[in-house]
C-alpha cells in the first residue's frame, strides 16, 4: 500500500498518481475518471465505455450511402431566394 499527500487546489482538493501506479493501469495526463464513494473509501476507476472522436464517427459513414440532392423547382410564391 502506498501514501500520498492530498493538496488544496482552489476550492477542492487534489491527489497525486504516482507515475508507477499510473503506468501499471494505463492512465495519462487529460484521462477522465471515474470516482465512485464505497463503504470502504473510494473507487477510482477509467470509464468503462469506449469514448468516441466526432472525425471516428463521421468516417464510419459510407459516402455511397449519401443521399442525393433533391430538386423541388424554382420558387412559386414570392419566396427570396
Amino acid at each position: 500500500m502506498q501514501q500520498i499527500k492530498i493538496s488544496a487546489w482552489g476550492n477542492s482538493l487534489g491527489l497525486r498518481i504516482p507515475r508507477g501506479l499510473a503506468d501499471s493501469f494505463g492512465i495519462q495526463a487529460g484521462d477522465v475518471l471515474e470516482l465512485t464513494p464505497v463503504e470502504e473509501g473510494l473507487l477510482i476507476k477509467k470509464p468503462s465505455g469506449k469514448a468516441y472522436r466526432l472525425a471516428d464517427i463521421l468516417d464510419s459513414f459510407a459516402s455511397s450511402k449519401a443521399a442525393t440532392e433533391v430538386d423541388f423547382g424554382g420558387p412559386r410564391g414570392e419566396e427570396i431566394w
